[in-house]
């Protein structure tokens, strides 16, 4: 009996003891995170950029923008008149639209969805009259002090309102500024009304005008005053449309049954406005369309970088105050950690994204859920080149490796050394080359659309 009863209780110390070492050794993983992170001098990678989301940010929806780098909206900035450049009030003023833009984009969609990105960039391409009036006022205030020591004779040429033709210098050729739908990846229907319509007229039409299968489909109206396409608008009126069906996205081209889907909505929207359609061949559709698919699956890299541990494994609670404390956002879905970093409008799009395995961070049980393998995963015709995306995967990789004591591999768990990284920068070169030449950058609204589901 006092046999038992002394087994029984060393049983319950050794079960207490190992508890208080799995506490103590889970305080010392969080402790360890916590340190402030190295980098080698030796590393030429640039600097490891600032987080763009906190601790307070709600997953995916919630990242907000921020106002972007001088030098990414300069080189952005649309060029409107010959002499635009040359006044730096008009400079001046093209950034506040644009953030305006884009700020509304990403506060009315989700963070994911890639129309709110290109409803926000098509919104700052046109600029308003009176900008450009107030901007040139403050230039000619500025030239005329300068020019009193002058002769009089030389005060007259003043009248320098020669750039009123500036509004149509915003418009190519008296075409209408474009907004979404795009040639590139679309195919458009163009309606004719016999008068003009409302948008409020029109909009209780287009129920059936989301989607054709898997493709997108956008509507758009062409307003007379501003000569610009934008997404149908209560409120507003519009002298034609214009209707377009995604043609292709990773579900795969747009086919013959969606098409038909597509054309179906697009005769009864036209009967019920009674306008004209000017209706596409089926057979020459689908072909662009699956032309256009072949280009996008020859694009679609996803690059991963993993961060392997050397010694024990991590625990799930460990990888998600390490990924947090680096300033990156939990996805909507608990499965991954979202990198986000604002583009030249100030909208902020994912940059990479990490991966604890299959952990699921809002179900699974942190402290149990435990693996050696942390994987960054970048997806290439998402990211923006101008942001140097993969610079930042290894940098963050890389410090992450240090700070954790755990080496980086690619996928096929071989050391990533100075050329194998070489070799990928060459390879991402080339598919953006390609990309680009396409009229499609990566991480453009185009690109956007053409790369989602």
């Amino acid at each position: 009996m006092n046999l038992n009863m002394d087994l029984q209780t060393a049983l319950i110390v050794a079960g207490l003891v190992f508890l208080a070492l799995l506490f103590g050794y889970n305080q010392w993983q969080i402790r360890k995170a916590r340190r402030p992170r190295e980098l080698r001098p030796e590393d030429d990678l640039p600097p490891m950029r600032e987080p763009v989301a906190g601790q307070g940010t709600t997953p995916e929806t919630a990242a907000r923008p921020h106002d972007a780098a001088a030098e990414p909206v300069a080189r952005r900035e649309p060029s409107l008149t010959p002499s635009a450049p040359a006044k730096a009030g008009a400079t001046v003023a093209q950034p506040n639209h644009v953030g305006a833009a884009a700020a509304a984009a990403a506060s009315t969609a989700d963070a994911d969805e890639a129309v709110a990105e290109e409803v926000a960039v098509a919104a700052g391409v046109p600029r308003p009259e009176e900008d450009l009036d107030e901007a040139e006022a403050e230039v000619d205030a500025e030239v005329k002090p300068q020019a009193k020591p002058e002769a009089k004779q030389e005060v007259a040429p003043a009248p320098a309102p020669a750039p009123t033709p500036a509004p149509a210098a915003a418009i190519p050729d008296g075409q209408p500024t474009p907004a979404v739908i795009d040639p590139l990846i679309d195919c458009i229907v163009p309606l004719h009304l016999e008068r003009k319509a409302s948008g409020d007229r029109i909009l209780p039409l287009t129920g059936r005008l989301r989607r054709a299968g898997t493709k997108q489909v956008h509507i758009e109206g062409l307003r007379a005053e501003a000569n610009a396409w934008e997404p149908v608008t209560a409120g507003h009126q519009y002298e034609d449309l214009q209707l377009g069906v995604q043609l292709a996205n990773r579900s795969g081209p747009l086919n013959a049954l969606e098409f038909s889907e597509f054309i179906t909505a697009v005769e009864a929207l036209a009967e019920s406005l009674d306008a004209s359609a000017d209706l596409p061949d089926m057979t020459e559709t689908v072909a662009n369309a699956r032309e256009l698919d072949a280009f996008a699956a020859g694009c679609d890299v996803q690059l991963g970088v993993n961060v392997i541990s050397d010694g024990a494994p991590w625990s799930a609670a460990y990888v998600q105050n390490v990924a947090t404390q680096d300033g990156l956002v939990l996805s909507r879905d608990g499965t991954r950690f979202i990198r986000y970093q604002a583009n030249a409008e100030g909208v902020q799009r994912p940059l990479f994204t990490l991966q604890f395995g299959d952990t699921n961070f809002l179900r699974d049980d942190l402290t149990v859920k435990a693996g050696r393998q942390i994987t960054l995963l970048l997806d290439v015709p998402l990211a923006d080149h101008g942001a140097k995306p993969f610079k930042t995967v290894c940098e963050y990789g890389h410090t992450l490796a240090q700070r954790m004591g755990a080496q980086l591999v690619d996928d096929n768990m071989r050391p990533l050394t100075e050329a194998s990284f070489v070799a990928i920068f060459n390879q991402l070169e080339t598919l953006y080359n390609k990309l680009e030449a396409r009229g499609m950058p990566a991480g453009s609204p185009v690109a956007l659309r053409l790369f989602s589901v």
